[in-house]
């Protein structure tokens, strides 16, 4: 996945960030593997997240979902916990920016689901391609690039 953003001035500092939130959870889906620790959330919203809390293969079809926190629901071989709206999904471990040369990263900071990263310089008229890979604490890695032009202002 690539995102292109506004313009850099080659003289001033910015910073640019990702929300992982969609990739830390995910749609369920029908007859797929899904390991421990994983949440997803149904397109048709009930309002919880759902932890997979015994790994294994889904069913060829939706289970009911539970709308109370804590109840736990067979779906093929997994076992689905039903969390509460305020539970705490998997947050960014790490993050590992590939920054080309030609442009600095100056920083960058984890937040919860979402990465920054602060960068400066740049030639004018260049656009670069910055790669996050982001590790979650539920361990599925997942990598987007970020494409900066910079332009003077």
């Amino acid at each position: 996945m690539s995102t292109t953003l506004a313009p850099k001035d080659p003289n001033v500092p910015a910073t640019y960030s990702i929300n992982w939130h969609d990739q830390l959870v995910r749609e369920p889906r029908r007859d797929f593997d899904f390991a421990s620790g994983v949440f997803v959330r149904p397109q048709r919203g009930t309002g919880f997240y759902y932890e997979c809390t015994t790994a294994g293969r889904t069913s060829a079809y939706y289970p009911v979902w539970p709308r109370e926190a804590a109840q736990t629901i067979a779906d093929g071989s997994v076992v689905w916990t039903t969390r509460a709206p305020s539970a705490s999904i998997p947050d960014v471990s790490t993050a590992v920016w590939t920054v080309p040369s030609g442009i600095t990263k100056d920083s960058q900071l984890e937040d919860g689901p979402i990465t920054y990263i602060t960068l400066s310089g740049g030639t004018d008229g260049e656009d670069y391609d910055i790669l996050c890979r982001m590790t979650p604490s539920s361990g599925n890695v997942a990598e987007q690039t970020i494409t900066v032009p910079v332009r003077s202002q």
